[in-house]
């Protein structure tokens, strides 16, 4: 599930910036989504059978200047089929760009995004905290301008300890696995 959300959020973030590659004017608010959801499914987390239950808040906006702006929060509890033992994630964030794109001269357009808050929590129901990822880091995205085909991304975090993102989310399945079995 971490990886399908991981793979969500690169997706909408990938999705908003090919959206804004033809921007036009000023700032004014252009479009808005705003949803909630819930729902339970089997999962598997870092090879590890079971169920999730998830719910949460989406509030994406974006402007006539190529900007937007998501507001994302979520609760999901994994419980393991084989062991009944949980964890738990909690998500609040805001991920927003800086500014239009940019045209680096070589074909090539970066979006420059920051996030910040609380990208990542993981913790035992008992309340112990395994791993977080809190604060700022900014977020590089660069695409070919012709085909609007993604290219690759670099990350930098800018404060708060970030040892998930460090990691590229390695960190994430070694605290999670010896949790649930």
């Amino acid at each position: 599930m971490r990886r399908k959300l991981f793979a969500l959020s690169g997706l909408l973030a990938t999705f908003l910036l090919a959206l804004m590659a033809s921007g036009t004017a000023a700032a004014p608010l252009v479009e808005q989504f705003h949803g909630t959801f819930s729902e339970t499914f089997p999962d598997n987390l870092c090879g590890i059978d079971g169920t999730s239950v998830v719910s949460g808040m989406d509030n994406i906006q974006v402007f006539a200047d190529d900007t937007f702006k998501d507001q994302f929060r979520l609760n999901q509890t994994f419980t393991s089929a084989a062991t009944g033992k949980s964890v738990l994630f909690f998500v609040a964030q805001q991920f927003k760009s800086v500014g239009p794109p940019i045209d680096n001269g070589d074909g090539t357009i970066t979006f420059v995004s920051t996030f910040k808050g609380l990208p990542q929590k993981v913790k035992l129901p008992n309340g112990a905290v395994l791993v977080r990822d809190a604060g700022f880091a900014q977020f590089n995205a660069t695409f070919d301008a012709t085909t609007d085909e993604f290219l690759g991304e670099t990350h930098t975090p800018v404060n708060g300890p970030h040892p998930i993102l460090d990691s590229d989310g390695a960190l994430f399945c070694e605290v999670v696995v010896p949790a649930l079995t």
